[in-house]
């Protein structure tokens, strides 16, 4: 029987536009606003964003005692701690770069699993391992020689970290997103990262030219704040809740695609031929996990 396409996939497809343009439009904002500020501002205005579209969809409704811990547990891990990593790494290595070895978040998903005792067949770990082998040609940017090393190292470091953080949210989040429903987490989950993140503006706020920030700055910044980082996280679990895990995942392969596209039209980055392996290396690797993980 043939699937026929939902309402869900738009949403998912048009997600996976959004996230793989904002690597690239958020190096573009990096230009003139320093990683901590640009991350503070961001995600203060996205809770903002997603609070008021939480309030005129299911009303204010104030976290219970016992989800408090858990909904700040999830703003710290998967805002306040992940956008600092995320900006930074971009201020350090290419988008297209980012957006790779943010990919393998799935990966990292699946050892952790793994540790809690959800054990993936063969066909998975040889995924997983594939994957990584994508990842260090990323990386390494040579089949021939070893060339790790250099100030770049450290923001695909500080990538893979972001991936981890994800899968992290990812793996520990889902009972919680059944029960109290995806929008309301992702509302007060974000308000209390975006909260935690604030102090950190303080770092480099006095160092910014103003004046100097042309329109389409802002206008960059307002995409990766209002349509990637608040409706974004909306549209994505709106779509996971219409097709299910299982039907999502495969679009998020397709996020490195259109970063690399996005990062070579708009910021001139150069992806060698050994990268672009990687990349479908990484991807490969991916496919190949989850088809395992369904056997």
């Amino acid at each position: 029987m043939k699937l026929k396409p939902d309402r869900g996939d738009a949403w998912l497809l048009l997600t996976v536009i959004i996230w793989g343009n904002t690597f690239p439009t958020a190096k573009y904002v990096l230009t003139v606003l320093p990683p901590t500020v640009y991350a503070s501002l961001r995600y203060l205005l996205a809770a903002v964003t997603l609070m008021i579209v939480l309030t005129w969809r299911q009303g204010l409704v104030l976290p219970r005692r016992q989800d408090c811990l858990p909904l700040i547990g999830f703003g710290l891990l998967g805002i306040t701690v992940m956008q600092l990593l995320w900006t930074n790494a971009l201020s350090l290595t290419t988008a297209s770069k980012g957006a790779i070895l943010v990919a393998v978040s799935p990966i990292w998903a699946m050892l952790i699993s793994s540790l809690r005792g959800q054990r993936p067949g063969l066909r998975a770990w040889c995924g997983i391992i594939l994957s990584f082998g994508g990842v260090f040609l990323v990386i390494n940017n040579s089949i021939t020689e070893i060339r790790l090393g250099g100030g770049s190292l450290v923001g695909d470091l500080l990538f893979l970290t972001v991936a981890f953080c994800w899968a992290c949210y990812s793996v520990f989040a889902p009972p919680y997103l059944a029960r109290l429903g995806a929008l309301y987490v992702s509302a007060w989950s974000m308000l209390f990262g975006a909260l935690a993140l604030a102090p950190f503006m303080l770092i480099g706020f006095a160092e910014v030219e103003w004046p100097a920030i042309e329109l389409s700055h802002w206008a960059a910044f307002l995409f990766t704040a209002i349509l990637a980082g608040a409706l974004g996280y909306l549209l994505w679990y709106e779509g996971i809740a219409r097709l299910g895990v299982a039907r999502s995942v495969v679009y998020s392969y397709l996020i490195p695609v259109f970063a690399l596209i996005s990062a070579v039209a708009f910021l001139g980055e150069q992806v060698s031929l050994v990268q672009l392996f990687g990349a479908a290396v990484v991807i490969a690797g991916l496919i190949l996990t989850r088809s395992g993980l369904r056997s």
